[in-house]
């Protein structure tokens, strides 16, 4: 009669237990991989505003009633959620009419609360006007700004924050006036004081966030 095979009580929870440790390493992993995408949203929405910001300044376009052309233009938080979340903010009617004026548009919902810091304020001659305040979440008229969104892709008291900054430079690249505007709301860590590091350039998308899961 031949002696049953199998796999013995010991070997059983030898298996177990690899599956066990495999799993504490790879699901950790894994959900900092899904908060990564998810905050890449910020990246991929700061960049898609400051093509909007630089063929606005570039075109003919104006974004109100005799507003000046070939200027950027402020943009007040867009979605106008109160604080971030761990979910997506739907976007309202009126969320979807402050972002039009700049031709950025997002559909269903973003992580990243938006907003778009102007200074350098253009110098304009009635009826021209420098300013679309009042004219949905629009502010000044001027030659330098900074982009910033802020998330809490993870829910925790630490608010992510990505941002952007374009100075006004003189022929010879030195800053014209007042640079970019600080931007606020979020961990600053990389980007001490807000403003622009030394190490970034003109229009380069950066994190500022020292959150270990971006």
């Amino acid at each position: 009669m031949k002696k049953a095979k199998g796999f013995t009580l010991i070997e059983l929870m030898i298996v177990v237990a690899i599956i066990g440790i495999l799993a504490a390493i790879a699901i950790p992993n894994f959900l900092r991989y899904q908060l990564r995408s998810k905050f890449s949203e910020l990246r991929t929405n700061v960049e898609a505003i400051r093509k909007s910001q630089e063929s606005l300044r570039q075109g003919e376009r104006s974004v109100c009633l005799n507003a000046a052309t070939g200027a950027y233009v402020a943009n007040a938080q867009t979605p106008a959620a109160a604080a971030p979340t761990a979910q997506k903010v739907v976007w309202q009617p009126t969320d979807y009419a402050a972002a039009a004026p700049i031709d950025w548009n997002v559909e269903g919902g973003t992580y990243g609360l938006y907003s778009v810091l102007v200074s350098n304020q253009v110098a304009v001659v009635a009826p021209t006007v420098n300013t679309c305040a009042g004219t949905q979440r629009l502010g000044i008229l001027g030659l330098a700004y900074a982009i910033q969104s802020i998330a809490n892709i993870d829910g925790d008291a630490q608010l992510g924050l990505v941002a952007m900054w374009r100075p006004q430079r003189d022929n010879a690249g030195a800053v014209v006036g007042a640079a970019a505007g600080p931007v606020v709301g979020g961990d600053l860590t990389n980007c001490a004081g807000g403003t622009q590091p030394l190490n970034i350039g003109d229009g380069q998308v950066t994190t500022c966030s020292a959150d270990n899961i971006f």
